[in-house]
Order: structure tokens, then sequence, then C-alpha cells
């Protein structure tokens, strides 16, 4: 593995604690691997984790690394009052062995919506250095212009990009002249763009089509799918962080190498922005199961 610095890297740790995405065969690290992949994170320049109390006991696996090495952005789920929220908030911190977030988000926007005093407690947290940071989550534009509507100018967001799914490109101006910190997820749309066109599950057919481009233009180019999955989203000024997950440490050096390649070009990208998506609900991972 090459020594590079990969600080615009995020790694996600839902791996960490439960079975996630549709490519992963190597099911939950155990803990020598998860003290390799931490390890190997650091090493590179990586100083943000992201987690859940949704993702199993994913953040209680990290509280030997997180108050050392690591920032933590944490997302709440399921919370419908600031009590419930104190509540989440203060087990997160006690889960992770820490005393301040990174970044405190809405794991489902929603939530945000339909119970705007929420967003009073996450104000009154960052006032009370609990957290860094405020946000929240996204799978829609809508969702956005609901908060935006409601006032809520969020420190940090995270939403889905990737070769595919675009649909946020026409906000993320408006969200950096806000001052806002974008982290995007889906780069590998759970794996789906590495999948053996022989065995695409039946409900994501419609997909096939891009996916077969994409792939047919990686071995075009000679470059792998992984490459040019994360140097596309790099390569967008108004991304700050990429989010990735990795069972293995193995999976972590290959994306960390390839991150630091430089081989996807303007024509690679033209061409990319160029694949048409028909049905672009299919993009969205809820809509699978």
């Amino acid at each position: 593995m090459k020594t590079v610095l990969a600080e615009k890297l995020v790694l996600g740790t839902v791996q960490f604690g439960t079975l996630y995405g549709v490519s992963n065969t190597l099911g939950v690290p155990n803990d020598e691997e998860l003290a390799r992949i931490l390890d190997i994170a650091s090493g590179n320049g990586i100083n943000i984790l992201d987690s859940a109390p949704a993702y199993g006991n994913a953040q209680q696996r990290l509280s030997q690394y997180a108050a050392k090495r690591f920032e933590v952005v944490s997302k709440f789920l399921n919370v419908r009052s600031q009590e419930s929220l104190n509540t989440t908030l203060l087990q997160t911190l006690q889960d992770l062995g820490i005393s301040k977030l990174y970044a405190l988000i809405s794991h489902n926007s929603e939530e945000l919506i339909a119970n705007p005093e929420l967003w009073d407690f996450l104000l009154d947290a960052k006032e009370k250095r609990q957290t860094e940071k405020i946000g929240f989550s996204l799978y829609s534009p809508e969702q956005l212009e609901k908060l935006w509507e409601l006032g809520m100018k969020p420190d940090l967001v995270q939403l889905p990009y990737n070769l595919l799914d675009r649909k946020f490109q026409p906000y993320l101006l408006e969200l950096k002249k806000q001052g806002c910190e974008i982290h995007v997820r889906s780069v590998f749309l759970q794996g789906l763009f590495f999948l053996d066109l022989n065995h695409l599950p039946a409900k994501l057919e419609t997909l096939r089509p891009a996916i077969s481009l994409i792939q047919d233009l990686c071995v075009k180019y000679g470059i792998t799918v992984s490459e040019l999955s994360l140097n596309f989203v790099k390569n967008n000024p108004l991304i700050d962080k990429i989010i990735i997950g990795v069972a293995s440490a193995d999976q972590l050096i290959k994306n960390i190498d390839e991150f630091s390649l430089n081989r996807v070009t303007h024509t690679v990208i033209e061409q990319i922005l160029n694949i048409q998506v028909p049905d672009r609900k299919i993009l969205n991972p809820v809509n699978w199961l």
C-alpha cells in the first residue's frame, strides 16, 4: 500500500455492527480485523467516523478507538421529542466513550420536518458543546427544501451522490454558500456497481444498461469500478467528504490506493454524465426491499 493521506474520506461504520450491502460477502469484521481497519484509516489521514445507534453495536465497538484518534458523526433515528433525543445523545456519548461529537444529525429528515422542536434541541446541544456541528441526512431534494423553509440551516449534511445518482448537484453550491459541510454517501451504491450482471437481482433489472455502461467504460480505460466511483466524486470541488464503508482491511487499503490515483479524465466524466436512468426511484436503496 502506498503511503497517502486520504483526509477527504470518512469511514462509515455500519458494517462494523450489522450485515450491510448487496455485495458484502465478508460479514461483520471481528475485533482483530476492526482494529486493523481503524489503524489503516488513522495512518492514512482519515479522521472522521460515521456511525449511528441504528448500526447494531458499532458505536460500542468503536469506544476504545473513537476518543483517541477519530472524530465521530452520529445520526439519531426514531426520535419524536426533545427528551428522547437527549436520551439518545447521552447514550451515544457513553457508548463511544467521548464527551463531544463532531456532528449530531438526523438519520431521517422527515423526523425533523414533523418535529421542528428537535432542531431547537440540536441548537442547544451545540451551544452546550455536546456536538460541534448539527445537521441532517437527506434522501431527496424535496426534504432539503422543506427544511430550509422551516429555517433549518445545517452545519453538515449527508446526501447520496454517485456515478448514477446526482440529483443533489443543483443544491450543492447553495449549501456551500451557507457554510455547510457536505458529506456524500452511497458512492458505490451499496456495492451495486461491482455486481456480476449475471446475478443482478430482479428488482434492479432496470439498472442493467447503466451498470453495464459503467463496467464497459472501466474496461475501455483500464480503470477499476471502485477507482472510477471514488475519483468521480473526488473531482467535484463542492463535496467536502466521501463516506466509504468496508468489511475488511484489504478493502480499505484498496480504496485508499485507488483514491490516490488520478486516471479519471474529463472524457470519462463526460461519458458518465451522459448515462441516463429512466426510473430514478430505483437509485434509492430503500426501494430495493
